[in-house]
C-alpha cells in the first residue's frame, strides 16, 4: 500500500463528512429546540411564505372576532334600551285607554296627559343616554351606523345602524308629547276624546315601530354570532394548516438527531484512525 505524509486523503475526507454531519446535527438541535421545521427562509422558502400568510390570516380572524363581539355588544345594549322603551309605551297605552272614558272631566284628562308627558320624558332620556363607547345609539342623524370590520380582508364589514329616535315631552297638562322614530312623528294627546282615540292607535303603531327596531338589532346580533362562529372555525383550521407546514414531526426529527449523533461520534473515531495511518511511515524509518 502507498504511504504518504504530505496529504492524508482519508483524514480530509472524514473531516469533510464530519462537517456535513455537524451542520445536520445543529439543524436537528435547532428544530427540536424551537419545535419548528422552518425557522428561516433558507429552511423552506415556499413553506415559510405560505405559513406566514396563514399565520397572518389567523391573527386577522382573531381581531375580526373581537370586532364582531363589539358589534354584538352594540346590538345588546340597543335591545335592552328598546325593551325599556317598550315597557314605558305599555304604561302610556294604559293611560290612553283610561283617558278613552268620556266620564273623565278636563282636570282628569289633564292629569293623564301630564303622566304621559312624564313617561315621554323618560323615553327621551333613554334615547339620549344610550351609547356605546361614548357614541349615541339613538339620538343621532339619519343614515348613521357603526361599521364592523369582522374579517381580515377588504370589504369584510357589516353595518349596525344607529337609529334616529327622539322624544319631546309636553311641557304641561295641556300640551301633547311627540316621539320620533326614523323621521316619523307619533303624537300622544289625550286632552279630548277624539285625540285620545287617535293616540290609542298611535301607541300601537309606536310599539310596532319599536319592536321592528328590536328585531333589527336582534337579527344583527344573530348575524354577528354566526360570523364569530365561522371566524373561530376558520382560525382553528388555518392554524392547523400553518402547523402542518411550519412545525416538526418530533419523532422523525429525533430519529434524525440520533442518527446524526451516532455519525458524529463514529466520524470522530474514524478521524483519529485516519490520522494513525500517517504514523506508519515511521515504521519504515526505524
Amino acid at each position: 500500500m502507498a504511504l504518504k505524509i504530505n496529504y492524508n486523503f482519508q483524514a480530509d475526507f472524514t473531516h469533510a463528512n464530519m462537517l456535513k454531519t455537524e451542520a445536520a446535527l445543529n439543524k436537528n438541535l435547532e428544530r427540536l429546540a424551537t419545535g419548528h421545521r422552518i425557522n428561516r427562509g433558507a429552511d423552506d422558502t415556499a413553506g415559510l411564505y405560505i405559513a406566514d400568510q396563514l399565520k397572518t390570516f389567523a391573527n386577522s380572524l382573531d381581531q375580526g372576532t373581537r370586532n364582531a363581539q363589539d358589534g354584538i355588544s352594540v346590538a345588546q345594549i340597543a335591545q335592552g334600551s328598546l325593551t325599556e322603551v317598550y315597557n314605558v309605551l305599555n304604561d302610556i297605552k294604559a293611560k290612553a285607554i283610561q283617558a278613552g272614558n268620556t266620564t273623565l272631566d278636563g282636570n282628569a284628562r289633564g292629569a293623564l296627559q301630564e303622566d304621559i308627558n312624564k313617561l315621554a320624558e323618560a323615553i327621551s332620556k333613554v334615547f339620549k343616554d344610550t351609547e356605546f363607547n361614548g357614541k349615541k345609539l339613538f339620538d343621532v342623524a339619519d343614515n348613521s351606523f357603526f361599521l364592523i370590520q369582522y374579517g381580515g380582508r377588504k370589504g369584510q364589514t357589516i353595518n349596525v345602524d344607529r337609529i334616529n329616535m327622539s322624544a319631546t315631552a309636553g311641557g304641561n297638562s295641556g300640551e301633547a308629547s311627540v316621539i320620533k322614530i326614523n323621521g316619523t312623528n307619533y303624537t300622544l294627546d289625550v286632552t279630548d276624546s277624539d285625540k285620545t282615540q287617535t293616540t290609542i292607535e298611535t301607541v300601537d303603531c309606536l310599539i310596532r315601530a319599536v319592536d321592528k327596531q328590536q328585531a333589527y338589532f336582534g337579527s344583527r346580533q344573530i348575524e354577528l354570532e354566526k360570523i364569530i362562529s365561522n371566524n373561530e372555525t376558520q382560525a382553528v383550521n388555518t392554524r392547523d394548516a400553518e402547523g402542518r407546514i411550519r412545525n416538526i414531526d418530533f419523532a422523525k426529527e429525533m430519529s434524525e438527531f440520533t442518527k446524526n449523533n451516532i455519525l458524529m461520534q463514529s466520524g470522530t473515531s474514524m478521524l483519529a484512525q485516519a490520522k494513525q495511518q500517517s504514523q506508519l511511515v515511521l515504521q519504515l524509518l526505524r
